[in-house]
C-alpha cells in the first residue's frame, strides 16, 4: 500500500511538473490609428551631389485630412546619402531619418520618422537605396498607417 501511494504521488508530481504553464493574457493596446486615413508621402526625392557630400530631401506629407505639407531639408557630410538627421521641422511635423545597411551591400534603405506634433501621431516611411538612385522621384507614392504616440 505504501508503495502504491508513493508511486501515485510520484506520477502526479511528474505530471504537474510537465504540465505547461498557462500563458497570462495581458491587455494589449493597438497603437495603430484605425479612425484616421493612411498618410501618403508624395513625390519623395533625394538629390545628392556627385561627391556625395550634400543631399537634399524633398517630399509632401498628405494626411488626407489637412492641407498637404511640403517638406525639404539638406544633409551634408561625408557619405551624405547614408547620414542620419534629427528634428527637421516641416509645418506641424518633425522629421528624422536614418540609413541602414543591415542586410548587406546593395540592400541599404532609409527610414524616416514623421511626427505630427499636434496629434501625437507618427509614420515610418522607408525607401530602398535602389528607389532613391539617380536622384529621381520615387513612384508610386507610398502610404503608411499612423500610430499613436501617447
Amino acid at each position: 500500500m505504501k508503495f502504491t501511494l508513493a508511486a501515485v504521488a510520484a506520477l502526479l508530481s511528474t505530471a504537474a511538473i510537465a504540465a505547461p504553464l498557462e500563458e497570462r493574457q495581458e491587455a494589449a493596446v493597438n497603437m495603430m490609428v484605425t479612425s484616421t486615413p493612411q498618410w501618403t508621402i508624395a513625390k519623395f526625392q533625394r538629390v545628392c551631389n556627385t561627391a556625395n557630400t550634400s543631399c537634399k530631401y524633398s517630399f509632401n506629407i498628405n494626411t488626407h485630412t489637412a492641407p498637404v505639407t511640403p517638406c525639404s531639408y539638406t544633409v551634408t557630410g561625408n557619405n551624405a546619402a547614408d547620414a542620419s538627421v534629427n528634428g527637421k521641422t516641416c509645418g506641424v511635423y518633425t522629421v528624422s531619418s536614418n540609413w541602414s545597411g543591415q542586410f548587406g551591400p546593395g540592400n541599404g534603405f532609409t527610414t524616416l520618422a514623421v511626427v505630427n506634433n499636434q496629434l501625437k501621431q507618427i509614420v515610418y516611411p522607408a525607401y530602398k537605396d535602389v528607389q532613391l538612385a539617380g536622384n529621381k522621384v520615387v513612384t508610386p507614392n507610398q502610404s503608411y498607417t499612423p500610430q499613436n504616440l501617447g
